[in-house]
């Protein structure tokens, strides 16, 4: 059971738009906020966190090599899937 309502627009063309209250609509909002957080979240471990560790040179470089070398490319990866959400939503 899904919501509809169809638009007519200015030149003619009719199109298709799902109401906000659409289920799978608030979903993917979600996922977008969740995902937003969780790459705030990411982004102080490998921002911040590795700034203040290097300034007070608070941690072995053998260990900090370790702790980044896994954490980076999850970061990378959500910077990129974060994008892929926003750009997607933005066509619902």
């Amino acid at each position: 059971n899904q919501s509809m309502c169809i638009l007519l627009s200015v030149d003619g063309c009719v199109s298709f738009q799902r109401y906000p209250s659409d289920k799978a609509y608030f979903i993917a909002k979600e996922i977008l906020a969740t995902e937003r957080t969780y790459l705030k979240d990411l982004e102080v471990i490998t921002v911040w966190f590795r700034s203040a560790v290097i300034k007070e040179n608070a941690m072995p470089e053998g260990l900090m090599t370790l702790l980044f070398s896994n954490i980076d490319p999850i970061y990378e990866f959500h910077r990129g899937f974060l994008k892929e959400i926003e750009q997607r939503l933005s066509l619902w």
